[in-house]
């Protein structure tokens, strides 16, 4: 990929995470916890599908919940950010993981994953 389209898909896959996360926002404000958890998880996919573009070697599926399932099982990932993908995949009961909480975790992966992207373009 060239440096000029690299940089438009990542300045594009964090604009649709940052728009996922007002969405998220909103949902959690009206109190809706599974669709801000739902917007959550597809903020987190955006990000995580650029970089996997970047590295073929990790095998982590096409859908969002699959990004978050590689996240796990990668060893090369910290353990922080593997605990905030398991409280993406998780199932709630009774709104266990409540709209805020998802949207913390999906921050931390998504600042995780941008600085990973961004240390590839230096």
């Amino acid at each position: 990929m060239t440096d000029g389209l690299k940089i438009i898909k990542i300045e594009s896959a964090l604009a649709n995470a940052r728009k996922e996360l007002a969405n998220a926002k909103k949902a959690h404000d009206e109190g809706n916890h599974g669709k801000a958890r739902t917007c959550a998880r597809r903020a987190v996919g955006f990000v995580v599908g650029v970089w996997l573009e970047d590295n073929p070697d990790r095998i982590y599926g096409k859908s969002f919940m699959n990004h978050l399932r590689g996240i796990l099982a990668d060893e090369k990932i910290p353990d922080e950010i593997k605990e905030a993908a398991q409280e993406l995949v998780k199932r709630p009961q009774f709104d266990e993981i409540l709209g805020e909480e998802a949207i913390e975790s999906a921050n931390e992966i998504i600042d995780y994953f941008t600085k990973l992207l961004e240390a590839k373009d230096e």
